[in-house]
Formats: structure tokens, sequence, C-alpha cells
């Protein structure tokens, strides 16, 4: 049995994991789906203050408190940026990493830095909005990816503004201790370029690296297929 941690993505909660989760459990394992602090059901703790440490905190407390070992850490999109994080300050709690169509950072780049195409609309918006510094929900985004109206409806009456600080601060990477067994998962059914981070991990061969024929919102729009890959890297 293994026990996995999900990491939501940007503008979303634990929530988003809903049509995921009880394929997991169905199959045995433990499943942890907390909620980043400003998002979803903490969303009355949202301010501009909050940034990526903050996140990878919350991570690191969920292990913690809940006393948990030998963990299957599951990113999302910029829940990579969280994993990599708790993944560098409690590497000895985490059986492996599981990268799922995650942004994954290198010492001292932020979400911004590996999509830089998309760091300067953010931060335009993220100024723009009221308040200033709570980036609004990309709503033109998410409808272009998720066809289905009933899924995209669900999404977006969920999905909050995201502390731009969360996006805008670079990670600090510091172990010196051996990695985390990883693995990388490619949703391939996306129009968007792969990011110079993404040939990084191709080529390394410390990472496993697997293509799922899925949209980026996986979880949500092909929450099987996700299943399936994620437990056979368990």
């Amino acid at each position: 049995m293994a026990a996995f941690v999900l990491i939501p993505g940007g503008w979303a909660g634990g929530w988003v994991w809903q049509k995921l989760t009880p394929l997991l459990r169905a199959a045995g394992h433990e499943v942890y789906t907390p909620t980043l602090t400003g998002l979803g059901e903490r969303l009355h703790l949202a301010h501009t203050g909050v940034d990526l440490d903050t996140h990878i905190t919350d991570i690191i407390n969920v292990l913690a408190f809940e006393d948990l070992h030998d963990v299957t850490l599951v990113g999302w999109s910029y829940g990579g940026m969280v994993m990599t994080g708790v993944a560098d300050r409690m590497p000895q709690r985490l059986a492996q990493l599981i990268s799922l169509d995650a942004t994954i950072p290198q010492d001292g780049e932020s979400f911004n830095d590996c999509w830089p195409e998309d760091g300067g609309a953010f931060r335009e918006a993220a100024t723009a909005a009221s308040p200033p510094g709570m980036l609004p929900v990309p709503i033109a985004w998410f409808e272009a990816v998720v066809t289905d109206v009933v899924t995209r409806d669900w999404l977006l009456s969920r999905m909050v503004a995201l502390p731009f600080a969360t996006l805008e601060q670079p990670i600090r990477l510091d172990n010196a201790a051996a990695p985390v067994p990883a693995s990388y998962i490619r949703c391939t059914e996306q129009d968007e370029a792969e990011p110079a981070f993404l040939g990084r991990i191709r080529s390394d061969p410390a990472w496993r690296f697997r293509e799922l024929a899925a949209d980026h919102m996986a979880p949500v729009t092909a929450p099987h297929e996700t299943a399936d890959m994620l437990l056979s890297l368990v």
C-alpha cells in the first residue's frame, strides 16, 4: 500500500482530485489531498503575502502532523514547484516523486522563470487585479482546454485567484542528500510548446519519463487514465 499525497495546481484546491482519489483508494492506497493556503476551502487565508514558501510549508506540515513516511508525493502543474521544495527539505519522508505534467524548477528559478512567455502576462494581470497581487483565474485558457461544459463549469465555479507571489518567488534548493526517485508524466494532448525544463528532464537518466494521452487537466478530464498511470509507478 502506498501513501499518496496529491498537490494541486494553481487556482485549485484539494477538491480538484475528487474524480481521481476514489480510484486510488479502491486499489488499496492511502490518499491525502491537502489544499494550499489561500485556495479552495482555505480561501479565507488568501493575501498577497502568501508565496511559494508558504505552500511548501503547507505540505511539510501535512507530512509532519499526519506522521507520514514512505510517501508518494504527486505534484500537478504548479504543484511541481511545491513538490520540488518539499523534496529538498524533507526527503527522508518520501519514497518517490511523481510529476504530473508539472513545473520542475532548478535552484533559483520561479514558476514564471520556467514559463517566461506566460510570466509577463501573469504579472500584468496580477498588477491590474483588484486587489493587486492576486492573479485572477485565466478563464479563457480553461475554456479552451476543457471542452465539456459540465466539467468546465464545475472547475471554474471552484477556482479562485492565486496569490501572485507563489509564481514569482524563486525556489531555494539546499539539500545535498541523495535525490528522491522521480518520475515525470507528460500529458501529450496539448498545443503549448514544450518548456525548456522538460528537455532537461527527458535527458536526465535519474527521471523515469512517461507519456499520457490526455490534456493538462487530466486529473479531471481523464481520471481513470491518470489513476492507471499513477498506479503503474508504485
